[in-house]
């Protein structure tokens, strides 16, 4: 009788781990602590002018000057993933964004806000989505929307946690300590989770990182950049990612110092910015996954008139009632961003998807600059920011129509 042979340990019939799944986790937790940093803007932002004594939009300035010069390095880190992976240009970006909080905590003048928020916060933070989105788009070429969603809710994580806890360290010790306390949790954690970025797709078939069903080939079709940039689409896209992008950016900015006006506590206003967040992280999920089963396009169109409705029901009441109306929809419907990188590739395909994605987010940061100075304005000249929750609301609608009007993609595009 012969002797039975057992199978050697690394046999073909094996299975491993796919290790898209890790990435995605890397993923969740570097976009947890990334956003969850970026966002506690809001937290520092009457802290700050209390010891101060600037206006509003001056203490805006620096936020704006952020998205603006973070939409510019999206688009050469982009490039830089694209060229020489993720890990590198995450963990680089980790360390910036890192350093920009740590100096925020000893700053005494204006200049100084610009330069720790504005400049090194925005190159740190402009490494993190666009690469990360746009790595995972290729993870998962078949269910791009769905796991994108996954991903990106780290955002809506980072969002609902990180302020709470910056409010109770302010409260607990001052904004200075706060700061300085994220500051070193960002560094350590981003860092360390960057290096599970190993390789994408196309340089780790070997390992079991070409997603079941997927032909390796699809990751080197589709159009450059050059040829994406002279189609009506490009063009569409890049003007209704201004739009949402200046939506968006007012309800981040000023959803906190409109809470307080309204007569609400520090901690309580925080509270509403964990509302967005964690509605958000289930909701991202969900807009991926009907994303993915319906069409990129018309989930985006659709999410743009609720968060309309949700800006104009919030300029016109003027109730902490609406308010926490207005968290629930802006929780669960302006994170549709994350279906950025996934409609990209329907229309454009993977070869430049990097750099197009990054174009596209410095069209969103042109957007996101000018409305917090502008509702910082309004508010300084008017004193409410009713006139900017409308002007909002009306970017919204325009952001819908050019989603509407844009033609479906290809359906011979993956």
């Amino acid at each position: 009788m012969d002797k039975q042979i057992n199978p050697p340990i690394d046999s073909p019939k094996k299975r491993r781990i796919y290790y898209g799944y890790i990435v995605l986790v890397a993923c969740f937790f570097i976009m947890t602590f990334a956003s969850g940093v970026q966002y506690c803007f809001g937290v520092f932002f009457k802290p700050m002018l209390n010891e101060f004594g600037w206006t509003r939009a001056s203490t805006s300035g620096p936020f704006s000057v952020s998205l603006i010069l973070g939409g510019l390095f999206s688009i050469f880190a982009g490039r830089l993933a694209d060229k020489f992976g993720p890990r590198i240009v995450v963990t680089l970006g980790g360390i910036v964004l890192s350093a920009g909080v740590l100096l925020m905590s000893r700053i005494n003048n204006l200049w100084e806000l610009y330069l720790t928020f504005g400049v090194l916060v925005a190159i740190g933070s402009s490494a993190m989505y666009v690469p990360l989105v746009a790595m995972l788009s290729r993870w998962f070429p078949k269910r791009r929307g769905l796991m994108v969603g996954i991903g990106v809710s780290g955002i809506g994580f980072g969002i609902g946690v990180v302020p709470t806890i910056a409010s109770q360290f302010i409260v607990s010790f001052d904004w200075r300590t706060s700061l300085l306390i994220l500051g070193a949790a960002s560094m350590v954690l981003i860092v360390l989770m960057a290096q599970v970025l190993k390789a994408e797709p196309e340089t780790a078939q070997a390992n079991g990182a070409v997603e079941k069903g997927v032909d390796p080939a699809i990751y080197t079709q589709g159009l450059s950049f050059k040829e994406a940039a002279k189609t009506r689409a490009f063009w569409m896209i890049f003007i209704a990612w201004i739009l949402y992008g200046f939506f968006y950016q007012i309800g981040t900015v000023h959803t906190v110092p409109y809470a307080t006006d309204l007569g609400m506590s520090a901690l309580a206003a925080a509270s509403i910015l964990m509302i967005i967040g964690l509605v958000g992280i289930f909701a991202r999920m969900g807009l991926g996954f009907t994303g993915d089963k319906f069409s990129h396009r018309k989930i985006l169109y659709i999410s743009f008139i609720f968060l309309a409705m949700a800006f104009i029901g919030v300029s016109l009441s003027g109730t902490v009632h609406m308010l926490y109306i207005f968290a629930v929809l802006y929780g669960a419907f302006s994170g549709v961003g994350i279906l950025l990188a996934p409609m990209l590739a329907d229309y454009f395909g993977f070869k430049s998807l990097g750099a197009i994605t990054g174009v596209m987010m410095f069209s969103n940061n042109i957007g996101g600059a000018i409305s917090p100075t502008l509702a910082g304005y309004i508010f300084d000249t008017t004193g409410t920011y009713r006139l900017a929750f409308i002007i909002s609301g009306a970017t919204a609608v325009a952001a819908a129509i050019f989603m509407w009007i844009l033609k479906p993609a290809a359906k011979n595009r993956l």
